[in-house]
């Protein structure tokens, strides 16, 4: 995929977002609608506090999020590891953002509604 047809880069949080934050299982519709954007030609850019100063054998070290990752099947660009909250964008284009709320389902987003016509 060249980036001159990217529809746009989402940057999606992995804890409470993608995974549930107890137990990290995906959360109803995750998996789905971002593999979807990621078919239709949206970047996809995980971000997460997790990495850092944890230990190799803690379940939200870098090798273990990764396996994680690679179990559901998730589709994705890049991590961006060690980014606490809140992350703030600037840029000179849109930018939208969307409020999800800490482990529910993703019934509720679409991201063709972001589009530019």
């Amino acid at each position: 995929m060249s980036i001159d047809i990217l529809k746009g880069t989402l940057f999606i949080d992995i804890d409470g977002t993608i995974l549930h934050s107890d137990t990290e299982q995906p959360l109803s519709g995750a998996i789905e609608k971002i593999n979807k954007a990621y078919n239709d030609g949206f970047r996809i850019v995980l971000t997460t506090f997790r990495g850092g100063e944890w230990k190799i054998t803690h379940r939200f070290s870098k090798i273990n999020t990764e396996r994680t990752l690679k179990s559901i099947n998730l589709k994705f660009h890049e991590i961006i590891w060690d980014s606490p909250s809140p992350r703030i964008i600037i840029n000179d284009d849109q930018v939208l953002a969307i409020k999800h709320e800490k482990d529910k389902s993703w019934d509720y987003i679409n991201f063709e509604d972001t589009q530019n016509e």
